[in-house]
Parts: C-alpha cells; structure tokens; sequence
C-alpha cells in the first residue's frame, strides 16, 4: 500500500516529455451488452468530428501513454461502435442530425480497490447533438475504466470507452432526442 502511495506521488511531480512517452496499442473492439435499441431511430445521424481540448500530443493518453493513433479518433470510433451495437444505421452525407465532441481530459491515477493496486483512467468527452443548425443536446460523458495494474493502460483505456459508450446510450434524453 505504501509502495503505491509513492508510486502515485512519484508520477504527480514526474513531468514526462511526451517524446519519452510509451507507446500502447489500444486497438479497441466494442463488445459490451447494451440495450438500447437505436434500430428505429427516426432521423439520419452522423458522428461528426471530434476535438482534443487538451493541446497536447493527439495521440496522448496520459503524460506517459500515446496511443496508436489519435485519442479523438479512438473516442469517435468507440462511440460509433456502441451506436451500431444498438442497431443505428449512421450516414456520412445528408445527416438531419449530427454528434460532435470534444476531449476535455484525460487522468490516470494508482488507486487501491480493495487491496488490489489498479490503474484508474479517467476521460472527460463533451459530445453535442446537433440540427437544424442548433444544439439540440449536449452533455459531458465520464468515461472511466480501473483495473488491475497487470492489465496496464490499455485495459483501463478499454473499460474508459466501454463507460463512455454506456453513458452515452443510457442517456434519455439523447435517445429521446433521436426518436
């Protein structure tokens, strides 16, 4: 316990160079169980392009972590992902309605869970509805994934988009908004 406590301080007040960063393959697959059922939605919806408010590395994960590719990318395709797990049928052209987003964070941090030293990623996602040339939802999903330190970033970055993608579509108000 007090190794991780040292260990969690030591990364605090490391600033890394992102050139020193590690790079992770994240190669995400959706696999989860949701039940929202987006196969009759009423509207044409498109996933739009999404942001990185952060100014850093578009690949950073966290200060010692790039992905494969960038982070904006991994999110967007994730939440695709979760949309067509529900049955939605997504267009890239003519949309009556389109979601955007932006990355506004992105923590990792050594937390204990029950004895068990696990990694703990936490990624903020603003994501906007959008039609008829105005905002018609909006909200901000907290995506966080924790698990053992065995199964390292990658791990938490899967459990971070599988949170994501349930906040998403358990969201009435979103789903409301396509009906």
């Amino acid at each position: 316990m007090k190794n991780l406590y040292l260990l969690a301080i030591f990364f605090t007040f490391l600033n890394i160079n992102p050139a020193s960063a590690e790079d992770v393959n994240i190669d995400y697959i959706y696999s989860g169980d949701h039940n929202t059922d987006f196969s009759n939605i009423s509207v044409s919806l498109k996933i739009g392009e999404f942001n990185d408010d952060r100014e850093s590395d578009p690949r950073q994960i966290t200060d010692n972590y790039l992905a494969e590719a960038p982070l904006t990318d991994i999110i967007r395709s994730a939440l695709v992902q979760g949309l067509e797990h529900g049955g939605a049928s997504l267009v890239e052209a003519n949309e009556d309605m389109q979601m955007t987003g932006r990355i506004v964070s992105s923590q990792m941090q050594l937390v204990d869970r029950g004895g068990v030293e696990s990694v703990q990623l936490t990624i903020r996602t603003q994501v906007e509805l959008q039609g008829g040339g105005r905002t018609i939802w909006e909200t901000t999903l907290f995506g966080r994934g924790t698990v053992p330190i065995s199964e390292g970033i990658t791990g938490a970055v899967h459990g971070a988009l599988d949170r994501t993608i349930r906040e998403l579509v358990n969201d009435d108000y979103f789903v409301i908004e396509l009906q």
